[in-house]
C-alpha cells in the first residue's frame, strides 16, 4: 500500500514537472501572440451584440456571419491606424523637404515679427560687432596698421547710424561710454603697438557688449533676440546639421524602425482578426473547455467572466465618449479661432483622440502654432493653446474615470490611476489592461473574503457540534434544580 502511494506521488510530481516544462515552452512559443489574442477576445465581447444580429440575419450560418463581423471589425480597427499613419507620413515628408536655409529664415522671420524680437538698427549693430571681432581676432595675424585704421574708421561711421536719442538714460550712458572708448582708441592707435591695440580692442568689445545688452532690453531679452536672429552663416549651419550625413543615417534608421514596427503591427492585426473569426465561430466551446480545466468554482468563474465583459465594454465606451468630447471641444476651439475646414479638423481630432500617446493634440497644437507664426492671429493661437491644454485635454481625465466608475464600480481615483498607470507600465494596451487588473484584483479579493467567511463558519459549526456542552460545569451550575 505504501509502495503504491509512493509511486502515485512520484508519478504526480513527474507529471507536474512535465506540465510546467511544456507550459514554459508553450508560453515562449505563444508570447508574441498573447496581445493579439487578448485584443481579439476584447473585440469579440464588444461586437458580440452586433454579431448576434448579423447571425440572425444570415439564418444561423456561423461562418458567414463571423466573416462579416470580422470584416467590420477590421475596418473599424484599421481606419484610425491608416489615417494616423498617412497624416504622420505626409507631415514628416513636408517638414524634411522644407528644411532649407531660406525656409528656416522665413519661418524665423515670421516668429520674430509676431513676438517683436527684431534687432533695432540691425545692420549697424551686426556690422559693428563684426568689425570689433575682426579688430580683436585678426589684427594680430595681419599686423597691418592701415587695416587697423580702416576698421576704426568704419566703426566711427557705423556709430553715427545707431539711434539712441529716444532710448532710456542707461542706454544712452552705455552708448556714450562705448563712444569714449572708441574715440580714445582711434586717437592713440598710431602711437600704440599691436599688443596695446589688442588690449584696446578687448575693452572696446566689452563696452559695446554692455551697450548692446542695454540697447536690446536686458540680458534675457538679448538672449531671446539672438536666438531669433541667427546670421545667414548660422542658418546654413543649422540646415546642414539637420540634414548632414549622420542625421540622414538616423532618419533612415528611424524610418527603417518605423517600417519594421508597422510590419509587425500589421502582422499582429492579421493574427488578431483571424482570432476574432475563430472566437466568433467556436468561442463558446473554447471557453467551456478552459473552464473544465479551471480549479475554481463555477460561480467564481462566472464572476470573473462577467467582470471581463463589463470592464472591456466600459473601457471602450469610455474611450469613445472621451474622443467624442475632445473632438467636439476642439471643434468649438477651431470655430472660435476662425480656422477653415472645421469639420475636417474636428473629425481628425476625434479620430486621433482614440490613439494612445497621440490624441487630439496632434491636430489642435499645430493649428495653434500656425495661427501664431503664419496667420498673424497671435491672440487666437494663444487661445487655442489654452483651450487645448484646458478643456480639451482635461475632458479625457474626467470622462474616462466617470464611465469606469459607473460601469465597473471602481472608485474615481482608482479608475483614473488604473488608466494612467496602465499606460505607463504596459504602453497603449494599458488603457484596457490597467482597469481590468484593478477590477480582477477587486473581484478575487471578494472571492477570497467569501471563501474565508465560509471556512470560518464551517469551523465554528464543527467546534460547536463537537464540544461536550452537556458536561460543561457552567451549564450544570445554571441548570434548574428539578429534584426539589
Amino acid at each position: 500500500m505504501e509502495t503504491n502511494k509512493l509511486r502515485r506521488l512520484i508519478s504526480f510530481l513527474v507529471l507536474l514537472a512535465i506540465i510546467v516544462l511544456i507550459g514554459v515552452l508553450f508560453y515562449r512559443v505563444m508570447a508574441s501572440f498573447v496581445l493579439p489574442l487578448f485584443l481579439a477576445a476584447v473585440l469579440v465581447v464588444i461586437f458580440s451584440p452586433m454579431h448576434r444580429r448579423i447571425l440572425k440575419r444570415f439564418n444561423g450560418r456561423t461562418n458567414v456571419a463571423a466573416a462579416m463581423t470580422t470584416s467590420i471589425v477590421g475596418v473599424v480597427v484599421l481606419l484610425p491606424i491608416i489615417i494616423a499613419g498617412t497624416y504622420a507620413t505626409v507631415e514628416g515628408s513636408r517638414v524634411l523637404k522644407n528644411i532649407t536655409p531660406g525656409y528656416l529664415a522665413e519661418s524665423i522671420g515670421d516668429f520674430r515679427k509676431v513676438f517683436r524680437l527684431e534687432i533695432p538698427n540691425e545692420e549697424a549693430i551686426r556690422s559693428t560687432q563684426s568689425l570689433i571681432e575682426e579688430l580683436v581676432d585678426d589684427t594680430v595675424l595681419k599686423e597691418d596698421t592701415n587695416a587697423i585704421s580702416g576698421i576704426l574708421r568704419r566703426l566711427n561711421e557705423k556709430k553715427t547710424k545707431i539711434k539712441v536719442a529716444e532710448q532710456k538714460v542707461s542706454v544712452q550712458r552705455s552708448f556714450s561710454n562705448y563712444c569714449d572708448v572708441l574715440k580714445n582708441l582711434t586717437d592713440t592707435s598710431i602711437e600704440l603697438d599691436i599688443s596695446e591695440i589688442l588690449d584696446g580692442g578687448i575693452k572696446l568689445r566689452e563696452a559695446f557688449a554692455l551697450f548692446r545688452t542695454d540697447y536690446l532690453g536686458g540680458t534675457l531679452k538679448e538672449a531671446l533676440i539672438d536666438t531669433a536672429n541667427p546670421s545667414p552663416r548660422e542658418l546654413t549651419e543649422i540646415s546642414d546639421n539637420l540634414l548632414n550625413s549622420e542625421s540622414r543615417k538616423r532618419i533612415l534608421q528611424a524610418g527603417a524602425n518605423t517600417v519594421g514596427y508597422f510590419i509587425s503591427l500589421l502582422a499582429g492585426i492579421v493574427i488578431m482578426l483571424i482570432a476574432v473569426f475563430f472566437f466568433l465561430v467556436d468561442g463558446r466551446g473554447m471557453i467551456q473547455t478552459i473552464l473544465k480545466l479551471s480549479p475554481l468554482k463555477s460561480d467564481y468563474e462566472k464572476m470573473l467572466i462577467d467582470e471581463f465583459v463589463s470592464i472591456s465594454r466600459a473601457v471602450v465606451l469610455a474611450t469613445v465618449l472621451s474622443a467624442l468630447a475632445q473632438g467636439v471641444l476642439a471643434g468649438i476651439g477651431f470655430w472660435i479661432a476662425g480656422l477653415n475646414s472645421i469639420l475636417l479638423l474636428t473629425f481628425a481630432a476625434t479620430l486621433l483622440a482614440m490613439v494612445p500617446f497621440v490624441g487630439a493634440a496632434v491636430v489642435w497644437f499645430p493649428a495653434a502654432i500656425w495661427l501664431i507664426l503664419f496667420a498673424d492671429k497671435t491672440g487666437y493661437g494663444i487661445f487655442l493653446l489654452i483651450w487645448g491644454l484646458g478643456p480639451v485635454s482635461l475632458s479625457d481625465n474626467i470622462i474616462k474615470p466617470m464611465v469606469l466608475q459607473n460601469t465597473s464600480k471602481l472608485h474615481p481615483m482608482f479608475a483614473l490611476l488604473s488608466v494612467v498607470g496602465g499606460v505607463q507600465a504596459l504602453g497603449p494596451i494599458g488603457i484596457l489592461t490597467g482597469p481590468m487588473v484593478v477590477v480582477f484584483l477587486q473581484t478575487l479579493l471578494n472571492i477570497l473574503h467569501r471563501e474565508l467567511s465560509t471556512i470560518d463558519g464551517e469551523e465554528l459549526d464543527n467546534l460547536l457540534d463537537n464540544s461536550p456542552l452537556d458536561d460543561s460545569p457552567i451549564l450544570l451550575e445554571t441548570q434548574p434544580d428539578t429534584a426539589e
